[in-house]
């Protein structure tokens, strides 16, 4: 009889004691709950990442450049990608072919051909803003221009900097920097032209 009436108290005790040990312990508040969102956030990215056998996305190399005022650029929508410095796009509703201002990459045949289309392609997307300089059209008649993205990171210097493109020498407004960045991606042995693809050449 005893043993039945204390059951109950007993349950009760036991319920209450569960409850504290499971609630978590803050002592910051709304401060602690945010911080803890963004730590849950980061760890989801970086499991997924491990999941999926990629590691979570670097930013740019140092010294690849933004265009200040993106917004104040032309669109164009990328119809294809010929190679690893020419793009067909659409621009205003008329076709053009844009062979890129101030980078060179290799031709056809040659090494590095394909992976520096392959990343061309995966910076420009489906649209690019375009810059033009001193000289509006190579010889080929084709349209001379900056290359960047929406958010308006330069895909020149991305490809010089990555080792994917050599830069043009011989005039434009960024011809210094990327000078730069492709003698710096050398230093570091990045990307096919100047890493393991370079023995290949």
């Amino acid at each position: 009889m005893l043993f039945t009436l204390a059951l109950p108290v007993l349950l009760l005790a036991l319920t209450g004691l569960l409850i504290v040990l499971l609630t978590p312990i803050s002592t910051g508040g709304e401060d602690d709950e945010e911080l803890t969102q963004q730590e849950l956030a980061a760890t989801a990215t970086a499991l997924a990442a491990e999941h999926s056998g990629d590691e979570p996305p670097a930013g740019p190399p140092p010294g690849v450049f933004k265009h200040p005022r993106p917004e104040s650029l032309p669109t164009a929508i990328v119809m294809d990608v010929i190679d690893g410095d020419t793009i067909d796009v659409r621009i205003m509703g008329k076709a053009e072919t844009v062979r890129y201002y101030g980078i060179d990459t290799p031709e056809r045949e040659e090494p590095c051909f394909e992976e520096a289309k392959e990343r061309n392609e995966e910076l420009v997307g489906r649209h690019v803003l375009l810059l033009a300089d001193a000289r509006d059209r190579d010889r080929s008649g084709r349209l001379l221009r900056y290359v960047f993205t929406l958010d308006g990171l330069s895909v020149d210097a991305m490809l010089a900097a990555e080792g994917f493109a050599l830069a043009w020498a011989e005039d434009g407004y960024y011809r210094d920097t990327l000078m730069g960045l492709e003698e710096e991606a050398e230093r570091e042995g990045r990307g096919c032209l100047w890493g393991e693809g370079k023995e290949e050449q």
